[in-house]
C-alpha cells in the first residue's frame, strides 16, 4: 500500500508575518513551525459545528454524478468508500479490509467488511460495491468517471465479500482511485435516481443526511450506529460562504467555527485569543505552465532562464507570508511520487541571464495569463513578483488576467493559451499519475508533447512502491533540464478556528469530521 508524508501542521504568530506593503516592497527590489497542545480542555459529547466553506457543488450534489471538492466535504461525511487517506496522507482500509494485486497490476481482489449497514439499516454487500462503480463507468456525465478511466469491469469473487477488479491497463498505484468513489446502496438510489437521491440521500458514513438548502446549507447529524464507532458531533452545518472576508468575520463573530481562509488574513487575528489559526501544506502544487510552441518559449535555453529567474522561496514568505513551501516537483510532498532527492532548481538570476545570452533571446514579449480570481489565493500578486523577476533578468512580459472560468476554458477547452500561464493542480486521490498525464501525456495541460516524458508517465504505471518513486524522479528531472512545466510552491490550506474545537486540517482540504469534537 503507498505510504506518503504528511504535510508540515503550522500555527501562526505574529512574528512570520509581514504586511503587504512591505512584501510588495522586498519582491520590487528581487533584483519555527510547531503544533501546540489543547491543554487542559477535553472532549465533550455532542454539539454542533458550523463551518463556512468556499463553495458547494455546481449541479448535483450526489457522490455518484459530483466529483468537486466541495461535494467531497459532505460525501466523506456521509458515504464510505473502499478506502481512503487519513490526515497524514497514508493510505487506510474503510469499507475494504485487504486488497491484493496480480503480478502486473491488472487485476485487483478486494475484500469488504461484513458489519456495515446503511443509514437505513439495510446491510452493506458487494453488489452495492459493484453498483456504485457500474453506475460512475456507465454515466454519462459523472465527474468521478474520470477517476476510472483505467477500469475495465468490476465483478463479485469466488470469496464471499469479495471483488475483483479488472483494468485495461497496468496501474500499480489503482487503490488511490477508490478513495474517490462513495458507495451507494442499490436498493435506494436504482430506485430514486442522481436528482431525487440527492434530495434524500442514504449512506453509511459517521454522519446522516438532515437537509440541504441550495446556496445556504448542508445539515448533517450523528450516525448513532456507525460501524466505527459514533462520532462525538451531535450536528454539522456546511454554511456556503464564498467570501473569504465574511469567512473569517463569521469566526470572529462567534457564529461560525471554521473557515478556510487566505495568507494576507492571518495578521488580522494573529493576536486573537479566541481564535486558533491552522495550516497544513496542501496537496496541490501552483506552477506556471508553458506553451512551448509560442514565440520565445520554444527554446529550452529561454524556458531554463525562467526556471532560474523565479525565487520561488521568497514568493513563498512575502507573497504568502510564510503559508506554503517552495516546490520544483509537479506533486506535493505529500502526494504519491514526490522524490525527495530531487533538488529545488536554484534562484540563479546571473545564470538566467547567460541562458537568455546563448538563446540569442531578443527581447520577444512573453505573455504571462493568471486568473484574478479562483483557485490561487493571491493569484494578481504571486503573477506580478513572476513578472518583476523576469523583468529583471531582462525578459519582457506581457500581464493578460482574467476570470479563473476563462483561464480555465483556454487552458482545458481551446488550449490556445498564448505564452506563460499561472495555475494549479491538486489531486484528491493524492496521487501524482493524474497530473503527470496532465501535463506530460495528452492531458489539458500538455503542450509538450513529448515522448520521453510521456514514456516515464506510462512507466510509473507499471511498478511499485520505491521504484515508482524513482521514475517520477526521472520526470522531474527531465522536466527542469526542459522547462515544460515550472512548479513554484506548494499552498497552505489555513484555517480560522474556534479555539474549543479539536480536529486535525488535511493536506487534500476535505473536512472529514468523524473524529472531530468540540471541548469544553
Amino acid at each position: 500500500m503507498p505510504q506518503h508524508t504528511r504535510g508540515r501542521l503550522t500555527r501562526y504568530s505574529p512574528s512570520r508575518l509581514l504586511t503587504g506593503t512591505a512584501a510588495a516592497a522586498l519582491l520590487l527590489s528581487a533584483c519555527s513551525d510547531s503544533t501546540e497542545p489543547a491543554g487542559d480542555q477535553t472532549p465533550a459529547e455532542g454539539g454542533e459545528l458550523i463551518i463556512a466553506a468556499v463553495a458547494e457543488p455546481e449541479n448535483v450534489t450526489e457522490p455518484v454524478v459530483d466529483g468537486s471538492l466541495a461535494g467531497y466535504n459532505y460525501y466523506y461525511n456521509v458515504f464510505d468508500r473502499l478506502t481512503m487517506f487519513d490526515a497524514e496522507g497514508q493510505m487506510q482500509p474503510e469499507l475494504a479490509t485487504e486488497w491484493e494485486p496480480n503480478e502486473d497490476f491488472t487485476e485487483w481482489t478486494y475484500t469488504i467488511r461484513d458489519d456495515v449497514t446503511f443509514h437505513d439499516g439495510e446491510e452493506l454487500t458487494v453488489d452495492d460495491v459493484i453498483f456504485t462503480y457500474n453506475e460512475v463507468l456507465n454515466s454519462t456525465d459523472s465527474s468521478v468517471t474520470g477517476y476510472l478511466n483505467v477500469l475495465d469491469t468490476v465483478e463479485a469473487g469466488e470469496e464471499e465479500n469479495t471483488l475483483i477488479f479488472t483494468l485495461n491497463t497496468s496501474f500499480s498505484a489503482f487503490p488511490s482511485l477508490t478513495t474517490a468513489v462513495s458507495i451507494v446502496p442499490e436498493h435506494v438510489y436504482s430506485e430514486l435516481g442522481s436528482e431525487e437521491f440527492a434530495q434524500q440521500p442514504v449512506g453509511s458514513g459517521p454522519f446522516q443526511f438532515v437537509s440541504y438548502t441550495r446556496g445556504v446549507e448542508y445539515v448533517i447529524e450523528r450516525n448513532e450506529d456507525y460501524w466505527g464507532g459514533a462520532p462525538s458531533l451531535e450536528r454539522v452545518t456546511f454554511q456556503t460562504v464564498s467570501d473569504q472576508d465574511a469567512r473569517l468575520n463569521g469566526v470572529i463573530s462567534g457564529s461560525v467555527d471554521l473557515g478556510q481562509i487566505s495568507p494576507n488574513q492571518v495578521g488580522a487575528v494573529a493576536d486573537d485569543p479566541n481564535i486558533v489559526i491552522e495550516s497544513v501544506t496542501s496537496n496541490g502544487v501552483v506552477f506556471l505552465g508553458v506553451n512551448t510552441g509560442a514565440e520565445g518559449l520554444d527554446d529550452p535555453l529561454v524556458r531554463q532562464a525562467i526556471i532560474h529567474a523565479v525565487d520561488r522561496e521568497s514568493i513563498v514568505e512575502n507573497v504568502l507570508t510564510g503559508g506554503g513551501l517552495a516546490n520544483g516537483q509537479i506533486v506535493a510532498q505529500s502526494v504519491g511520487g514526490y522524490d525527495d532527492s530531487v533538488q529545488l532548481p536554484a534562484y540563479d538570476p546571473e545564470l538566467a541571464e547567460q541562458l537568455l545570452a546563448e538563446a540569442d533571446y531578443q527581447g520577444e514579449t512573453i505573455t504571462l495569463e493568471y486568473a484574478t480570481d479562483g483557485r490561487i489565493p493571491l493569484s494578481t500578486e504571486v503573477a506580478q513578483a513572476i513578472q518583476g523577476y523576469l523583468t529583471a533578468v531582462g525578459i519582457s512580459v506581457e500581464m493578460s488576467g482574467m476570470d479563473q472560468s476563462t483561464l480555465s476554458n483556454r487552458v482545458s477547452a481551446t488550449q490556445d493559451l498564448r505564452g506563460l500561464f499561472l495555475n494549479t493542480w491538486a489531486p484528491s486521490t493524492m496521487d501524482g499519475d493524474m497530473p503527470a498525464t496532465n501535463f506530460f501525456c495528452g492531458g489539458s495541460n500538455d503542450y509538450t508533447h513529448d515522448e520521453t516524458a510521456c514514456g516515464l508517465v506510462e512507466a510509473q504505471r507499471e511498478v511499485d512502491e520505491q521504484e515508482r518513486t524513482d521514475v517520477f524522479g526521472e520526470l522531474a528531472e527531465l522536466n527542469i533540464e526542459q522547462g515544460f512545466i515550472m512548479p513554484l510552491y506548494s499552498p497552505d490550506n489555513i484555517y480560522a478556528a474556534n479555539p474549543n474545537l479539536d480536529w486535525q486540517p488535511r493536506a487534500d482540504g476535505l473536512f472529514v469530521l468523524k473524529d472531530a469534537s468540540l471541548t469544553e
